[in-house]
């Protein structure tokens, strides 16, 4: 069995976590060697910059540092390719990035980006995007075997985040996601929120699917408008459908608030980001509900950010005490788009496990320099890159946004993984954030490899 094979099997392994290997870091170097070798076979930008680098071999963790693609790169597409219904030279684009070869998507009839997507998985390319709240979304491409073992990944944080309790169906549960859609979690969630659900009681907040356009469309409007491509007319008429569907989706909340108030003596499992859950904590009280008054053993998944929802300093404390929800009663994990599973929650120290098949890469500011212990062990403060083992549809080293501090060989409450103690964005601190080296390095390579 490879180093590869070996990390891949603790994706569905119970609790990977504490069931990692003594021999972890070996076993990742080994396994970061082996995915190189292959990888630069098959991923053209990733070999021109080994070569332009001159790392013909991956022999420390500080070789990997400049072949980290930066997580911008996945949206590094020329929107012009979507504006203008270019969906072939979009093939090829995502070509650049994958590992294996994206000629075989048929866009003969796509109209829009969430039909490039459906016909991408028709052809075995399972990508899926990312939120796009900035506008415009990053695409990253998935195999059979990415998506098999991303949910059994997920599933594992999940549950080590909750120990106390164990899925049974038996609990009223409300989630936001529905079944489909093009963003990772739409599936993981059905799978973990359908472990807890009693027989019909599994209460969504709608089932229309997520699409992609949906984020993406008014940036694009406001460049076509720009140049011309669209009147005020269509514009105003878009308006108008987005008016609907806010109407629609606030009478859909309004339901499924009224059905949450119904059930709170019941256990429930409420998944909802932190926002949301705040705007609950409003709805509810408005109701008459006073803080504490749901079942003892209520548990909440939750996290993300406000996504500038108004909320007092310490909405965080008031949503648990007014759910009446304990630290073991909280899911919560620390991941991104771009990471296979999550890091999951270690309860109550509030502090995130790495999974075994993920090797933490704490770099400074710039993204140049690796800052992690040479004797693998301490705490590091820095910028969050990592390598993924399991990514199999395109290469797994990352450079994210997050300033984290991470601890190396802690060995708390026997997990054997380093754990992220703390986690921001850079571009929410005062020091801001920097553009990457890597990133233009990389989207200069992915130009120059789409022949248009």
């Amino acid at each position: 069995m490879t180093a590869v094979d070996e990390l891949i099997a603790y994706a569905n392994t119970a609790d990977p976590f504490r069931n990692a290997p003594d021999r972890l870091a070996q076993l990742q170097m080994e396994a970061v060697r082996e995915r190189f070798a292959e990888r630069r076979q098959q991923i053209k930008v990733l070999d021109k910059r080994a070569r332009e680098t001159g790392i013909g071999s991956i022999d420390t963790l500080e070789d990997l540092v400049p072949l980290l693609f930066a997580h911008t790169n996945y949206k590094s597409y020329p929107e012009a390719f979507v504006d203008n219904g270019q969906w072939k030279h979009m093939n090829m684009w995502l070509g650049t990035l994958s590992t294996y070869p994206t000629g075989n998507i048929d866009v003969s009839g796509v109209n829009d980006v969430d039909d490039w997507m459906d016909a991408c998985h028709a052809a075995g390319h399972y990508i899926y995007a990312s939120s796009g709240t900035s506008g415009k979304s990053s695409f990253l491409n998935q195999t059979l075997q990415d998506r098999e073992l991303c949910v059994p990944a997920c599933l594992a944080a999940f549950d080590l985040s909750t120990r106390g309790f164990k899925p049974n169906h038996d609990r009223s549960v409300f989630t936001m996601m529905p079944t489909k859609g093009t963003h990772k979690m739409t599936e993981v969630s059905t799978r973990h929120f359908e472990r807890w659900a009693a027989p019909g009681e599994l209460h969504r907040l709608s089932n229309d699917p997520i699409r992609a356009m949906d984020a993406m469309r008014p940036a694009q409007l406001r460049r076509m408008l720009a140049a011309g491509k669209v009147g005020p007319g269509e514009v105003a008429a878009y308006e108008d459908r987005v008016a609907e569907r806010q109407a629609r989706r606030a009478v859909e909340l309004d339901a499924w608030i009224d059905t949450l108030a119904d059930r709170r003596h019941r256990p429930i499992y409420l998944g909802a980001m932190w926002g949301v859950l705040w705007q609950l904590v409003e709805a509810l009280r408005a109701r008459g509900i006073e803080d504490g008054d749901f079942h003892p053993e209520m548990i909440i998944s939750t996290g993300g950010g406000t996504k500038g929802a108004k909320v007092p300093p310490d909405y965080r404390e008031q949503v648990l005490r007014f759910f009446g929800v304990t630290r073991d009663r909280l899911s919560n994990s620390y991941a991104m788009v771009e990471m296979s599973g999550f890091c999951a929650l270690i309860q109550p120290h509030d502090v995130y496990a790495t999974p075994p098949w993920l090797v933490p890469l704490i770099l400074d500011k710039a993204g140049e320099k690796l800052l992690n212990p040479a004797d693998g062990k301490g705490t590091v403060e820095g910028r969050m890159a990592f390598f993924d083992v399991l990514a199999d549809g395109r290469w797994g080293g990352i450079i994210s946004g997050d300033k984290v501090v991470v601890e190396f060989g802690a060995g708390l409450d026997g997990v054997k993984t380093p754990i992220v103690r703390s986690i921001n964005r850079y571009q929410d601190l005062d020091e801001g954030e920097d553009k990457l080296t890597c990133a233009g390095s990389i989207d200069s390579y992915v130009r120059g490899s789409i022949t248009v």
